[in-house]
Parts: C-alpha cells; sequence; structure tokens
C-alpha cells in the first residue's frame, strides 16, 4: 500500500493520496469484516447442527457430539503419533485431515461458485 501511495504522491503531488488510501482501507476492512462474518455464522450452524449449542455449563448427561468427535479425532492423532495406527504410505498427512478439507471445499463451493 505504501509503494502505491508513494507512487500516487508523485505523480498527484503530496498528501493527494490520503483519500483514496482510506477510502481503500474502509473497503478492505469491510470486505475482511464480512468473511469474519460468514465464517462465525457457518461455524455457528455446524456447532448447531452436531449438536453443540454452547451450553458447556448446563447439567447434561452426555458431552455434545462435537466435543464427542473431537475427542475420538483426538485419541486417533495420539495413536498416530505413537505408531499405534498404520498410516497409509501413499498418503502422507499434510495440512489439513481429508475432513476438516471436504467440509472447506464444499463450503467454498455453495457460497463462492453458486451464491
Amino acid at each position: 500500500m505504501q509503494i502505491v501511495v508513494s507512487s500516487f504522491d508523485v505523480v498527484a503531488g503530496s498528501g493527494a493520496a490520503k483519500p483514496y488510501t482510506a477510502l481503500s482501507l474502509q473497503t478492505i476492512s469491510g470486505h475482511f469484516r464480512c468473511l469474519r462474518d460468514a465464517i462465525s455464522r457457518e461455524i455457528l450452524v455446524t456447532r448447531k447442527s452436531l449438536g453443540d449449542e454452547g451450553n458447556s455449563g448446563s447439567k447434561g448427561v452426555g458431552i455434545s457430539r462435537l466435543h464427542y468427535i473431537d475427542q475420538q479425532l483426538r485419541q486417533q492423532r495420539v495413536l498416530q503419533q505413537f505408531g499405534m495406527m498404520q498410516q497409509h504410505a501413499w498418503r502422507p498427512q499434510r495440512g489439513l485431515p481429508e475432513s476438516s478439507v471436504s467440509i472447506l471445499r464444499a463450503w467454498l463451493f455453495e457460497h463462492f461458485l453458486h451464491p
């Protein structure tokens, strides 16, 4: 952004870029705010669909489905680290787990290709 400001100042004069940079920063901030809100809404919808309503203080009998899935994934990771579960040699694990990638791919497809 500084390079654009300095280039604009050279052509149009000192301080001429201030209104434009303020507007562009405000626009970018708005876009990121909308993106953050959309991601937060998706997390809430996913939590509700998995049965985790955020009632961690309630006196329920069992744990929520989301916590159960998280616990199972953590146990699998521990077993993999100790070598008790065999990993597929043809698919080394790098980056996000496959389940997370599929959820992210579905969300991106739904919201960006079919808004």
